[in-house]
């Protein structure tokens, strides 16, 4: 398998954030992706492939021009070593204070999109799989807003970009433990990607404001959103049903292309996700998506202790065929 990697990203570290009204330490570490590099590589997937650098049109198919351009001042605002968290919402385009800007964020975000791109052009090229390893996160990032650690929404520019470039058929498979509630919101009116979601519940769950099973798509969209809410605590059994239900829905659409936007948080020892996934679980998930036998891009979300990342990843991708 291919992985697409850029070493830059170990130049962003967010320091702080702000969660029920205390300063807290921000997860989202350069440790968290470098962990699953290193293993992947003692464990043979060294093919690692740098990115290439795309335009902006392909971010601008998915994001407001004002909010680029807004994150894009911000960023260039901040001086080095300094963080800014959100001050007014609706004066300033993030929905939480858990996503701070800092003077390279946008260059970051930008950065982010040209792995997830590389890999979506790899693709397009008929590849089987390939694997975007890349921060910062995205399927929280909305059209117009950042938050939940996401500046640009990874998933949802390289789904635009394949259908952009023939792809007629494309399926989101989020596995993130937080639900992807800018991959949603980006495609909730459209017929052309399918999005389906295994998630916290949203009642007890960030970001609580969206993924709720009534929650189908809209206009052209509706019954293109599928939303499968898990209470704490989730083992493999109660994990496997949805995920079943999900891979059952999958081969039904039968997409041309299946994105799978893959969150770590789900084991048993992130702090941030609260999930009772263990180290073989993630083996059997590999197992039952690659039974589908579709075009896989691999997109690589949360996941916030390096050590279960790491232990995570390399069962999924030795199992992944």
């Amino acid at each position: 398998m291919k992985i697409v990697y850029d070493s830059f990203h170990s130049t962003y570290r967010p320091t702080k954030e702000i969660d029920n009204g205390k300063f807290i330490e921000n997860p989202e570490k350069p440790e968290r992706i470098d962990a699953i590099k290193e293993v992947l590589i003692l464990h043979g997937f060294d093919n690692l492939i740098p990115p290439s650098r795309f335009p902006m049109n392909y971010v601008y198919m998915v994001h407001e021009e004002a909010y680029v351009e807004w994150l894009k001042a911000k960023s260039s605002s901040i001086l080095d070593g300094e963080e800014y968290i959100l001050e007014v919402f609706g004066y300033d385009m993030c929905f939480d204070t858990g996503t701070p800007i800092l003077h390279n964020t946008f260059e970051i975000a930008k950065r982010a999109v040209d792995v997830t791109l590389t890999a979506a052009s790899i693709i397009e090229l008929n590849a089987n799989s390939v694997y975007a390893l890349v921060r910062p996160p995205g399927h929280h990032a909305t059209q117009n807003l950042c938050g939940g650690y996401c500046y640009f929404n990874n998933a949802a520019i390289a789904a635009s970009y394949l259908i952009k470039k023939g792809t007629e058929r494309v399926v989101i498979l989020d596995l993130d433990f937080h639900h992807g509630n800018g991959t949603q919101q980006i495609f909730y009116n459209t017929d052309f990607v399918y999005y389906i979601s295994i998630h916290g519940d949203p009642k007890i769950f960030y970001p609580w404001i969206s993924g709720k099973e009534s929650e189908v798509g809209e206009g052209a969209g509706e019954g293109f959103n599928l939303n499968l809410p898990l209470p704490p605590h989730a083992d493999w059994e109660k994990y496997s049903e949805a995920l079943s239900y999900a891979i059952r829905e999958i081969r039904d659409y039968y997409p041309d292309v299946l994105i799978v936007s893959l969150g770590f948080d789900t084991h048993k020892e992130d702090p941030v996700g609260k999930f009772n996934l263990e180290d073989e679980d993630y083996a059997r998930i590999a197992k039952q998506i690659s039974k589908l036998k579709l075009p896989t891009l691999i997109i690589q979300e949360g996941g916030y202790n390096p050590k279960a990342n790491a232990s995570a990843a390399v069962n999924f991708f030795s199992n992944f065929e």
